[in-house]
Formats: C-alpha cells, structure tokens, sequence
C-alpha cells in the first residue's frame, strides 16, 4: 500500500531556517507605535514619571484584552483565534516596553555592544494564550560582555511587566549557553522550538535559530519523539491515565492541550522546510503529510474546542486553573452554548462534547505516529513486530496484514463488500495481542455508514462479537478500542446512549462508558485468575460459569447503565439490554439473565449497604427477589466489579464484608435453611464462641453475653465476638455495666468505635454527638439491643480523608472514647459537632433531600425511614436528634456515604409501634428540614 512520503518535500529556500515573526495573528487592537508614542511623553524623567508609565501600559493591555474578550463572547472570534490575540496584545506591549527602555530609560554603553534581542518561548512563544497564562521571555545577548547592559534592560521590563500582574518566566543567555543547555534539558529544548522573535536585533535570533537547527535537530528525531511520548506517557499517569476521568485537566490531562503541543513539537522539531510556526495552523501538517484534509479539520475543530473551554475556564476563576471541577463545569456549560434545561443536562452536555473531543485528540495523535512510523521517525515498540526485516507483512489471515507491527487491512476498498472485516479486524487484534494501526481506524471511520441495522443484526457478526468477548486475551483492550474508533457504540447501539455520558457526582470517577469498561476489565480479571487472592469466592465462582453464563455477564457489564439518563436507570437499562439482546438473537435464557441483572444490579449493594442484614426478615426479602442460586452468584459478581470500577479508593473490606455476609445468608436461605433456623444459627454461633473461652472468662461474661439477642450473635463474624469478648471482660473486672473502646481496622481503613450499655431515650443522639464534636466521621453502624435493653453498638470512623478515624493519633482516640462515655450517662459536652463549608466544588451538585418510610420486610411494629441528602460533619447526630424529638425508637442504623451524599436508614418504631400516617408526615417535613440545613451550607 503506497504512502505519500512526509518531510520530503523541496525546501523553500526563504523560509528555511528562518526564525518565526510576530506577524500572522488576527488584529489585537493595540499598536506598538500608538503605546510607544504615548510612553515617550515620559520620557524625560521615567523613574518620576513612572505611575503614569504604568497606567499607559495598564490601559491599553486592558482595553486589548475587553476588546478580544467582548468579541469571544459574541462569538466573532473562536477559541484558538482569542488564544492569538491574547498573545499578540502581549507582543505589542513588550515591544512598546523594549524600545522605551532602551530609547529613554537605560543608557548605552559607549563601548561597542551589539544590540540585544527579546524571543518569546512557551506559549508566548506559539502564539497562544489564555487570560492568565505566564509569559515566557528569553533576552538573547551577543555575548557575556553585553550582559550587564542586557540586565540593566531586563529588571526594567521585568519589574513592569510584574506590576501589570503578570507572571513572567525570563533568561538571559547568549547563543552558545542557549545551545550548550538545549543538549541538556529537555525542557529547554522544547521551549527554543517554540522561539519566536519579538524585538531587538532580528540577526541575533535567527543565528541563534539556525546553530539551534543544525546542531540541535537535525538526525536526531527519533530520540526527541521517543522522549517526548515517554514524557506523555508519565503525564498522563499522573492526571489518572484517562481522558474519561469525570473532572479533567484540559491543559495537562490526556485528550487535552498539551498532547496537541506534543504533535506540534514533533512537528516542529522534523520540519526541514521552516513550516510549522503556527502550533494550531492544520494546513501546515498536512503540507508535510502528518494530516489528511480530513484529520487536518478534525484537528482545528478539537483545537478549538479545547481553547474556547480553557480561555472560560480561566476567566470564570480569575486565575490561570486548568481543572474542569464540578462547580467550573456548572458554569462553563451555560457560556460554551448549554444554556437552557436543568444543570445537569447542561453540564452532561458540555461534558459529553469535552469528551469526544478528547477522543479525537487521541485518535490524531494515533495517525500523526503511525505516519512518523512510516518514514522511520519514530521507534516501534517493543513486541510489536519490531524485529521483523520488512515494514508490512502478510498474515495467516488472507485479509489482513501487519504494517510496522500495528493490524492493518490488506485491501480498505474490501469492506464494501465484506463490512464483517470490521469486527474481524478487532476480534484477530485481540486474540493476537496486537495493536491496530490507526490508518486501519481511519477506513472504518470513513466507512461507518456500513454499520447499519443489517450490519448489527447479521448472525456472522453476532458470532464475531461473542467471540470478541468470550476468546479474545483481554477483552477490555479489544473493547476499548474499538469505542475509541466510535464502532463498539455504532455497533451496539445501547452502549453508543452512554459513549462519553458524564455522571454529574462526587462519587464516579469516569464517564459512563470508560466506567463500563472498567465492569469487563474486573470481571475478566477473576476469569483469569488475577484477583484469586484478593477475591477467592468470587474467582471461585466466576470460574464454575458455563460459556452462556460468561456471555450472559459480559453482556450484563456492558449493558448495566445504559439507561443513565432515562428515568428509572434500571428499569430503562433492562428494556434496553433485552433489546440489544433480541438484536443479537440470544438465546432466552441469556435474555432472561441479562435484562434481570440489569434490573436488579443496584439492589445487592443497597440491600447489604442500607438494611439490617442480620434480620432474617431482611434475608428472606431478599431471597425472594433472587429466585435461584444461579442467579445470586451472577449478581455477587456484577456488584462487586461495578463497585469496583467507580473509581479509586470506592471499593473497601467494609463494603466486601456486607455484601459477603449478605451473599451467605441469602444461599442459605435459598437452600432452604436459612428460614427455618435463625434462632439456631445464633445458638450454634454461641456454642462456638463458648469455646473459644476460658471457663473463668466464661462464668464472668455470661451475663452480658446472655442479654445479646439473635441478631448480635448472627451479625459478627466468630474473629469478632472473640475480640468482644475481651471487651466484656475488661468492663466487668472493672465492676462496670458500661464501656467504650476503639480499635484501628488497618485493612478496611477504619476505626471501629465499640459501646456496651444500657438503652434509654436518646441514647443514640447523645453518642453521634459525642463522635460528631470529636472530628470523627461515620460511616457505618451496627446497633444491637437485646434483653434487659442490653446495647451493644459498634461505629465505624473515619476522617475527612476517608482514613481511619486517628490512625496515626491516640490522642483523637482517646478523647473520643472520654467524650462518648461521657455521653452514655447522659453527660453532653457544651462543644458542638464540627461543621465545615461545603466547597464550591461540592456544593456544584444539586442533591435533593429525600425521605422515604419502607414497612416490608421488617420485624412487626417497626418501620425503615431511608433518609437520602448532602452529607455533611453532624448530620447523623442532627438526624438523631430529630428522631429523638418525635419519640422515635431506633433499634438499627445503617449508614452508607456515596460521594457528598448521605444515604442512611434507620429501624425505628413510635411510641405505640409502627408509625402512622400522621406521624411520618410531620417526621418527613422535621427531617427534610434538617436536610435543607446542609443545602443552605452551601458556599457561597
């Protein structure tokens, strides 16, 4: 397949070597002549004069500056045209600046020194900026002798250019010292690439630029592109290693402004023929041959995109950030052109074009090494066919071959005729471990109307695509690719809903898509045997599924959240699945166990989170809903890798622990056991916890061990109880009938806060007082009371870094455990819970209180209240309290934190039982109040 050569071209002799002008960008609105003669009026006396020197300069900056912002807003200048002007309005002043101060402000040496010359590198340098961007300055000096001078200019410029507000990065160096740390550091070297020439003798810049060229650049590319892709690469590795993460980097993170600087440098850094002198200039690379028309517009497009966002960004924070937090994201959506509808599908619309523009980023990126490949610019990988004689090569497979390493078609022209080839391609990529070369992308791109609604429901490609998910070697990589190509989310049109769907919240970490993937990636991992270690139930599990049930879960992760955004999400996403499905031709059982897990995948998590799973009533519940064994492990494992693929430090023991204890019982219960004998699994639990005791130990504790009901005995693991045990003994030895202890859990990063007392009214108030006035933030409960109003309640702490609560001081600790046995005589400290302000981060995202009143599945008499709004420091106590105040009994809470949200529920019963309708009435409105109170927290 021929190419057309890149970098080949004959060299303009003019432009070879010539170093980049200020000339090009669209009119600024400032003129150096205009500021010049303005500023000479003051030249008689400058340090006197210098107040109205500076406002001169003030003034014209910002009425630049108001005239390019003005028309930015009216949209009669895109993105990386005001990135121009700003740049520009710069240019015009620094020139204005050099020549007064070398006309008026600093004398010339009578000896004989050349003049001196002012470049701008960095973004200055590339003509591009946004409102706060730093200026970087170099003062280029004929040699050592005109350094004095040289300074003597620079602290004038600079100190003016720092009292306009300005950030400046500057240097003094002759050619030689530019040269000799150019070889050196990369960082230096890539700053002289972006030189340009501002004012000063032109002479001395273009030396500096051609020693630069033939002693720096020339043969020595493929070792600058393989360090500047490392370079990304670590980048990248920092921001998180995704363009999907839910609040990006739009300057530094992937997908973003620099890795279209990296393309540029590249570029720049080859280019023979003095081309490249405009970093957003798309004709440009496609002179050399890095871009086709097509790419080249792609490229503009997504360049522009990025600059219209950054130049908002730093104009909504008046400073040069460059994170698109949640709060940044609320206003930016209604200025980049979602102005109407709620915030969150303003925001989720903005977000979701971010994201494909990202994604063209990369994909750009993809074509540009592919071709540098080509022309052996660039160095192959290890392991991808990097020692093979020939650059393209056939395959076993006659419609394919392998071109510098990367999968390629034999003939792109073939997939008229055979659109199968598509999902081919992938399906060998994958199963061979290769990497698919982006001229390949590029054909089905061009081609994607051939994925249509014959492509989708031909059985050939259903074939395929099982294949794809059941035999290749890391199904994720496959997938990934092939949406990253746009072809997974045209193929399987219900994964195309959420290619690049934001989830407005602090709790997920990607976009819904990359979230998605990240299911198949875990759930593979227990296929393969990676997480046997930390998973080996799980593993064990997943190992006995059939092909129908392994297709059944890959399906199930790739189809679990396509109803985001449509109402009721697993309602939706279970209509949607047995569409897909039926599209697929699936068989009715995978139809049946798809749609079902769809439908039912929150429901484990919530039930193991937010119920008493220790009641038995609970269990059968639940039971009932899962219907069969099968179909409990099925969805053991969707929870667990859904969880897990939120995002970073969302999986914990706590969360496995419940969902574990919660998957037992519900066995149990499914084998028919569980439902007969509740009370003798408590019996036997204490005939096994008996003998794990001393005789003596055991005749002093049996009177607080006697008074723990059914659900203690059944609710801890036998490791605890024994642990508890001490407890009890340390307490009676001390003749008391209360105590308090803490113990650090290192593994799930908590701090368990254990209390034995006697019940009484507002109980439960004044210890989530104490705990809140400490600092301590909970996380989760157990609340047991037995006969004789026995309490034995267990909390689980953590700070506001989600860290075990005093980890690292026993002095937090110790004052909690003071604090709260204080609280259990009744005794509450005049401190008041901690309160913080909510960020304006947190505070971006609407969250509706809600108040709901469940009675099934409950002990008779009782109620669940499920309490759902903005968490905050002292809320759990403040819910106490208004519960407390209703006469309200709570028997069990169970506390669940997602993000900056609160979801807890709490056992409780009136003061005559079961909760009437009046009574939860004026309950919901006391405790919606209490909600409301955290969204008038808000920041302001």
């Amino acid at each position: 397949m021929s190419r057309r050569p890149i970098f080949k071209r004959k060299p303009k002799a003019p432009a070879k070597d010539a170093i980049p002008a200020r000339a090009g960008a669209p009119k600024s609105g400032v003129s150096s002549k205009s500021l010049l003669k303005d500023l000479a009026q003051y030249g008689d006396d400058p340090k006197k004069n210098r107040p109205q020197i500076l406002e001169a300069l003030k003034q014209a900056r910002q009425e630049g500056l108001e005239s390019a912002y003005q028309k930015f807003e009216l949209g009669r200048l895109g993105g990386t045209e005001t990135a121009q002007v700003i740049a520009t309005i710069h240019d015009k002043i620094v020139v204005a600046l050099y020549h007064f101060t070398t006309d008026f402000v600093v004398e010339k040496p009578e000896s004989k020194i050349s003049d001196m010359t002012v470049c701008s590198v960095g973004g200055f340098g590339r003509r591009e900026m946004a409102p706060h961007s730093d200026l970087d300055l170099l003062f280029l000096v004929p040699d050592k002798k005109g350094e004095e001078y040289a300074s003597s200019v620079t602290e004038y410029i600079l100190y003016m250019l720092w009292d306009l507000g300005l950030k400046v990065g500057q240097s003094i160096r002759t050619i030689d010292q530019n040269i000799q740390l150019a070889k050196t550091d990369q960082t230096i070297l890539t700053a002289l690439l972006d030189l340009r020439y501002i004012c000063g003798d032109q002479l001395l810049a273009e030396k500096l630029f051609k020693k630069f060229r033939r002693n720096i650049t020339r043969g020595k590319g493929r070792n600058y592109i393989a360090a500047k892709l490392k370079e990304r690469d670590i980048r990248h590795d920092r921001a998180g290693n995704s363009r999907y993460v839910i609040e990006p980097n739009i300057k530094e993170g992937k997908g973003g402004l620099r890795d279209l600087h990296v393309l540029y440098w590249i570029a720049r850094f080859l280019d023979t023929d003095g081309e490249i002198i405009d970093a957003q200039k798309s004709s440009n690379y496609v002179s050399m041959g890095l871009f086709d028309k097509k790419a080249a517009t792609r490229f503009e497009r997504a360049a522009d995109f990025l600059w219209r966002a950054r130049i908002q960004l730093h104009l909504e924070s008046g400073r040069a950030s460059e994170t698109l937090s949640f709060d940044k994201q609320t206003a930016l959506a209604r200025k980049m052109g979602y102005a109407s509808g709620p915030v969150e599908e303003a925001v989720e619309g903005f977000m979701r074009e971010y994201f494909r523009n990202a994604r063209e980023v990369g994909a750009l990126t993809r074509i540009a090494c592919a071709k540098l490949e080509a022309e052996n610019s660039l160095r192959l990988p290890k392991g991808l066919d990097a020692l093979l004689p020939n650059s393209r090569r056939k395959l076993d497979e006659p419609d394919f071959v392998l071109d510098h390493g990367r999968l390629m078609f034999d003939d792109p022209m073939q997939l008229r005729e055979r659109p199968s080839l598509i999902l081919q391609l992938f399906e060998l990529a994958g199963k061979r471990n290769l990497d698919i070369h982006p001229d390949a992308l590029s054909a089905i791109n061009f081609r994607q109307n051939l994925i249509d609604n014959n492509f989708r429901r031909d059985p050939e490609n259903t074939e395929i695509f099982k294949r794809i998910l059941l035999d290749t070697k890391a199904p994720f990589a496959t997938l990934k690719v092939m949406n990253e190509g746009g072809v997974l989310g045209r193929y399987l049109q219900e994964f195309g809903g959420i290619v690049a769907r934001t989830q407005f919240n602090m709790h997920h970490a990607f976009t819904v898509d990359e979230h998605t993937l990240q299911l198949v990636n875990n759930y593979n991992d227990l296929e393969t045997g990676d997480l046997a270690e930390i998973h080996p139930e799980l593993t064990k599990i997943v190992t006995s599924f059939s092909d129908e049930e392994r297709l059944s879960m890959y399906l199930a992760c790739l189809l679990h959240d396509t109803g985001k955004g449509k109402g009721d999400q697993c309602i939706e996403g279970a209509q949607l699945a047995r569409k897909a499905c039926r599209r697929l031709n699936m068989s009715k059982e995978i139809k049946d166990n798809v749609s079902w897990l769809v439908r039912r995948h929150l429901d484990m998590s919530e039930t193991a989170q937010r119920r008493d799973i220790s009641n038995p009533e609970t269990i059968a519940e639940f039971g009932k809903l899962i219907g069969s064994l099968k179909r409990l492990q099925m969805l053991y494992v969707l929870t667990v890798v859904d969880i897990k693929s939120v995002g970073p430090g969302i999986w914990n023991d706590w969360k496995g622990s419940l969902l574990r204890e919660l998957y037992l019982a519900t066995a149990a219960f499914l084998d028919g056991k569980a439902s007969l004998e509740p009370a003798a699994k408590a019996d036997a639990a204490r005939e096994q916890f008996n003998e794990h005791l001393s005789d003596a130990m055991r005749d002093r504790i049996v009177p607080v061990t006697d008074e723990l009901g059914d659900a203690y005995w059944t609710g801890f693991s036998m490791t605890a109880l024994v642990r508890h045990s001490r407890f009890y003994d340390s307490i009676i030895e001390s003749g008391l009938d209360s105590g308090v202890h803490t113990r650090v859990h290192r593994p799930q990063d908590v701090t368990e806060l254990w209390v034995l007392t006697r019940d009484r009214v507002g109980l439960f108030s004044d210890i989530t007082h104490a705990i809140s006035a400490c600092g301590a933030h909970i996380v989760g409960a157990r609340l047991h009371t037995g006969l004789n109003d026995r309490v034995m309640d267990v909390f689980y702490l953590q700070n506001s870094q989600g860290l075990a609560f005093g980890r690292l001081n026993d002095h937090l600790t110790e004052n909690i455990r003071r604090r709260v046995h204080q609280a259990l005589s009744g005794k509450r400290s005049n401190v008041k819970p901690q309160t913080v302000k909510i960020t304006r981060r947190a505070a971006a995202i609407p969250i509706a209180p809600k108040v709901r009143f469940i009675e099934k599945g409950v002990r008779q008499g009782q109620t669940i209240i499920e309490i759902e709004g903005r968490d905050r420091p002292g809320l759990l106590f403040a819910l106490g309290d208004c519960l407390l105040k209703h006469k309200i009994s709570i028997f069990s809470a169970h506390i669940e934190v997602v993000g900056n949200r609160a979801i807890d529920a709490f056992y409780v019963s009136g003061p005559s039982g079961r909760l009437t309708k009046t009574q939860k009435k004026k309950l919901r409105d006391a405790l919606i109040d209490v909600l409301e109170f955290s969204e008038k927290a808000k920041a302001a």
